[in-house]
Parts: structure tokens; C-alpha cells; sequence
């Protein structure tokens, strides 16, 4: 199967192309347009014939509208692979061994992806994915984007382009968006414009010509005349640009030609050309438009910025758009394609249209954590098939525990990040009873004792689906001793060793702490059960009424007891001591302190 396109007349040969695709199904012709996929390779196939003669021995110069050519002797047939969807206009010119020339446009439409930004996974925006054993909704909506043509009548050189005796200036603008042989009417060109420096203009030719040969000098070289065209820089032997004006030509202009009696005192302004753009009548309007800029002198330079052709406003083509159909489904060789969800444990897709909007929703319950890939399949009205991923992830219980370990009485601030839980319930390890929450995700927990803790988080979504998580917390403690505890005090008054008081470090990773302090006949003069007041505040010599107590020997009985379990007992005496119990230390549990005035 081909499709054949009869091409009109054009100068010195008449073209015929017919074009296939190799990829099957073969893509229906659009109207008179042939339309294909993005991974469509189409082959175009040129028969060229001079009056109604075979030519066989003749240059193709292809050029495929994506930024690619080919061209040689050989290339009578060619493939062509286009990997974005839009309007390309592709462009054949042939030259035989006379040097006549043929030149032929075709459109072809290549299908643009549809817009999936509303093609999604059906979830609150601060849910990120589901629970394993729960489903998803996968909302799928698709809809055909317009394809618009962009005609280009400037030439932006940035940086702008230098021009010299040995650096001529040439460059143009290809149209292919006239229709098949349209030639130049007198009067289609508005003006030409272009944005020049140069520091004499005397030496310039300034030429346009089309497609076959013809031409207009826009202005010449002229002895006579050598103003500044622009503001060059002050150094006329520099490489760099100075400030440029703009400058057009139009058969209309009342200025006469550019010299320097025009110039002044507008210089940029629109100017008769030197050649009248009549010499343009029946200039192909497709294909180059040339501007070429010649400098005769060697004593200066110069530089384009940008150059415009500007067409009066009926004389302009008419801009190409389409868009794509999207269907439900379509039929090809038998085979129906149409719009339906891919993935694992997809269900059925429920389809409508809303004007050109395809919808198919569906459902699927993925059974692996993690990320999985859902893909929503679309057919156009050319037989192409489109699709999108999505991904659909199947989220593990999660949460965070801060700190993770630390010395018992440990505050652990515990938060659940499962995004999908609406049910969380703490069993803490502890054996303190267990916490259900259906709002809060962040909650707090103090551990007492040393030891390794399970703590688990056991979460639930609205369908009921459950899902665990486990944080290890571990508790410990600080080794405790009492030690070097102070036996002599001078509470005199001099600011010197006046208070009877332990050091943090003589009384660490103690949890309890009881001391009393006897005078020799067994009186208590002091006592204290706050471990802060012993290291801070100390005893300043005085017993409980006040009154100073005198010097002397006094005695202290400590009982206290460490985080790491260990317990420090003292006694008064005067009892038959018995063996002390496992991990009670009695050691510098009691002693004597030395009271001097």
C-alpha cells in the first residue's frame, strides 16, 4: 500500500513523489496531508520527469523540517524517522545534469502527544502511596494538544556577525509555508529591514535574492558617499561591534536611495531600494530568500545584527494548526485498539469522552513494595497509539523514634510517617499498656529503666488494611560511685572551704541519694534528700534550729542508689553487722567530718 500526491506544474520539471511506511498498520492520509506516528519510517520515493521525460541523472536535495538534510545522486528514495509530533513541510529540490531545477513542498502531519497533566493516581495530595493489600484509584484523562506553525520572516544573529573585505555576509530565510507555486506579486514585499553597523558605507553592496536567481541591490557600492552607517567604536581596526541603526527599503519610501545626504539627519529610516523589488515578479515565494552584504574596502568592517522581511498583510500565508482526535477505540487490521489501563492487578477501565477529553478511570492493587508503573493507553484518529506511566507505590509502614538510645528516664519522641495511616497504635516494649491514636502522629514515651525495647507501630487505613513497623530503643545508665567524699570544713566565715558539700562528679549516675549527719552523741544536725542541695548547697555547720553547732568530730550515714541498680548503705553502729546483700555497697557509705573554727 502507497499513497500518491500529483504535484503541479513547477519551473523546468514536473515532480511526482508517492510515499509508504513501512510500520504496520500504514497510516491513513489526513485530507491531502499524510499523517503518521512519532515512530513512524516513512519512506518518500521522488520520480522527477522533464516533459513528460524519465530524469535519471540528477542531485536530491532533501530536507526534513527537524534540522536534518541528505543530498546526492542516489536519494531519489529516501526513509525518515520523526521523534516529535507536529507539522513538518518537507522539502525536495532536484537539479539535473542541465542545471534545471524542480522544487517541491509536502506537508506531513506527525502525531503530538496527548496532554496527561491531569492523568494520576486518585490519593490526597499529602498521601504519597497505599497500603499493601489496599487499592488504588488510577484517574486517567487525555486530551489532544494543538499544534501551531511558527513563521520566521527575521534572522537574529546573536553575536552579531562581522562584516569585511574577507568576511562577506550571507544568510536566509526558507519559506515553505507559501502555497504550491506561489510567485511574487509586484507589491508583496512591504520593506526589508536590517539592523547594521558598519563605519563606512560607501563600500557596501547590500543584494536579496530568491529562490531562482533574482535579485534586487537594496544599495550599492558608492564612491561618492562614506558616512557612518551606525556608531562605530572609536577603534575602526577592532574585531567588535559598535552601536547599530536600523535601516529598511520600500519601493514606497520617500528618503531616495541611502547616501549621505539621506542620512542625515535620520539615519535610520526607510529608503528607496537601488534596484526597484519588481525585479523580484515571479520569484518562487517558497524556499531561501538570500541577503547577501559585500565590503570592497579592506580599511574597515562592520556587523549585522538581525535582517527581516517584511510581507504586506495579504500577501502573508495563512499559518497551519492542527490537533489530533482522540478516540475510544479504533479498529486496524482487524485489531481494536483503544484506551485501557496496563499494570499489575489493573482492573477494568470504565471509559467516556468529554468533548475532546478521553477519561478512563480504573483501579489496581499492586502486591510489591515500592513504586509500580501504571500505563494509560490512548488511540488518535491516524492509528497511533499513545500512552503514559504513572507510578503507583506501595508504601511500608514507617516511622521515626528521636532519640534511638540514652541514659534511662529516656524521652523518645516517636512519630508515624506512614502517609497513608488513618489508625496508629504504639505498643512501646515496655509493658506499659499500648496507645491507639487516629489524629495524632506524633507521640512521647519515657523509658525508666535500662534495657532494649521493641517498640512497634501497628497502623491501619480506612479499609482496614494493616501494616507494622519496629524501632529498637536502647536504655542505659551511667555507671554510679560515691567517692571522695570531703571530711574537714572551716564554717568560719572567710570565704574559705565554709560549707560541707559533695561534687557532681563524687555523687554520679546516682538516682536516689539520703544523707544524715550526727553530732558524737548520736544527735542528727543535718539531713537531706535532695542530691541538688548536697553538691549546691552543702552544710553550712549550723543544726537544725540555726544554731552553730560547735567544733568537732561529726558523722555522716549515706543511703543512696545508682541508675545502674547499685545500692550505697550506711549505718549508725552499734549493731552486729551482717554480710552485705548482693550489689549494696557499704564502702565510704559512712565516715567522720572534722569541724574546725
Amino acid at each position: 500500500m502507497f499513497f500518491l500526491f500529483i504535484v503541479p506544474s513547477i519551473a523546468f520539471s514536473q515532480l511526482n513523489i508517492s510515499i509508504t511506511s513501512n510500520l504496520v498498520p500504514l497510516y491513513p492520509v489526513d485530507g491531502d496531508t499524510l499523517s503518521g506516528c512519532r515512530d513512524s519510517v516513512i519512506m518518500f520515493k521522488a520520480t522527477v520527469t522533464d516533459g513528460g521525460s524519465p530524469v535519471t541523472n540528477a542531485e536530491y536535495y532533501w530536507d526534513f523540517d527537524d534540522g536534518t538534510t541528505t543530498q546526492g545522486t542516489d536519494k531519489d528514495s529516501v526513509t525518515h524517522q520523526f521523534t516529535d509530533g507536529g507539522g513538518y513541510r518537507i522539502k525536495l529540490k532536484v537539479v539535473d545534469a542541465s542545471l534545471q531545477e524542480g522544487f517541491k513542498i509536502l506537508p506531513l502531519k506527525i502525531a503530538v502527544a496527548p496532554n496527561y497533566s491531569q492523568t494520576k493516581v486518585g490519593l490526597p495530595e499529602d498521601v504519597t502511596g497505599i497500603c499493601k493489600g489496599s487499592s488504588g484509584a488510577l484517574i486517567g484523562k487525555a486530551y489532544p494538544e494543538e499544534w501551531k506553525d511558527t513563521i520566521i520572516y527575521e534572522v537574529k544573529e546573536d553575536p552579531a556577525i562581522e562584516v569585511s573585505d574577507i568576511k562577506p555576509y550571507n544568510s536566509s530565510i526558507t519559506f515553505d509555508e507559501f502555497p504550491e507555486g506561489t510567485t511574487y506579486n509586484i507589491g508583496d514585499i512591504d520593506s526589508i529591514g536590517i539592523n547594521l553597523e558598519h563605519s563606512d558605507m560607501g563600500n557596501l553592496q547590500i543584494k536579496l535574492t530568491c529562490e531562482n536567481g533574482s535579485s534586487v541591490i537594496l544599495k550599492n557600492f558608492d564612491a561618492a558617499n562614506h558616512a557612518y552607517l551606525g556608531e562605530p567604536i572609536d577603534d575602526e581596526a577592532s574585531s567588535e561591534a559598535g552601536t547599530p541603526y536600523q535601516y529598511y527599503w520600500s519601493n514606497s519610501s520617500l528618503s531616495g536611495i541611502i547616501n549621505s545626504t539621506t542620512l542625515s539627519p535620520i539615519p535610520a529610516a526607510a529608503y528607496l531600494p537601488e534596484e526597484s523589488f519588481d525585479n523580484l515578479a515571479g520569484c518562487p515565494m517558497n524556499g531561501n530568500w538570500t541577503l547577501d552584504i559585500t565590503d570592497n574596502q579592506n580599511t574597515d568592517n562592520g556587523f549585522v545584527f538581525n535582517w527581516t522581511i517584511i510581507f504586506k498583510e495579504n500577501s502573508r500565508p495563512e499559518k497551519w494548526t492542527f490537533k489530533d482526535t482522540l478516540l475510544q477505540y479504533k479498529e486496524i487490521n482487524n485489531i481494536i485498539y483503544g484506551t485501557y489501563w496496563e499494570g499489575e492487578n489493573a482492573e477494568g477501565t470504565a471509559i467516556s469522552q468529554a468533548n475532546d477529553t478521553i477519561i478512563g478511570n480504573s483501579s489496581a492493587a499492586p502486591d510489591v513494595y515500592g513504586p509500580n508503573g501504571y500505563k494509560f493507553h490512548v488511540i488518535n484518529n491516524f492509528g497511533c497509539p499513545q500512552d503514559t506511566v504513572i507510578i503507583l507505590t506501595v508504601e511500608e509502614a514507617t516511622a521515626t523514634a528521636t532519640p534511638q538510645n540514652g541514659e534511662a528516664k529516656l524521652d523518645v519522641k516517636f512519630e508515624n510517617t506512614t502517609s497513608w495511616a488513618t489508625e496508629k497504635e504504639w505498643d512501646f516494649g515496655d509493658k506499659s499498656p499500648s496507645e491507639l491514636y487516629l489524629e495524632e502522629d506524633t507521640v512521647s514515651h519515657k523509658y525508666l529503666e535500662k534495657g532494649t525495647y521493641n517498640a512497634v507501630l501497628k497502623v491501619a487505613d480506612n479499609s482496614g488494611c494493616i501494616d507494622y513497623d519496629t524501632l529498637t530503643i536502647e536504655v542505659s545508665v551511667e555507671p554510679s560511685k560515691l567517692e571522695n567524699i570531703p571530711n574537714v570544713f572551716t564554717p568560719n566565715g572567710d570565704g574559705i572551704n565554709d560549707i560541707w558539700k559533695f561534687s557532681e562528679e563524687s555523687l554520679k549516675g546516682m538516682q536516689e541519694f539520703h544523707i544524715t549527719i550526727y553530732n558524737r552523741w548520736g544527735q542528727k544536725v543535718w539531713e537531706t534528700e535532695n542530691q541538688d542541695e548536697a553538691i549546691n548547697t552543702g552544710w553550712d555547720g549550723k543544726n537544725f534550729l540555726g544554731i552553730t553547732c560547735s567544733p568537732g568530730i561529726y558523722y555522716y550515714v549515706i543511703y543512696a542508689k545508682g541508675k545502674d541498680g547499685i545500692t550505697y548503705k550506711g549505718d549508725r553502729g552499734g549493731k552486729k553487722k551482717k554480710p552485705p546483700k548482693e550489689n549494696v555497697v557499704t564502702t565510704s557509705s559512712k565516715g567522720s567530718i572534722h569541724l574546725f573554727r
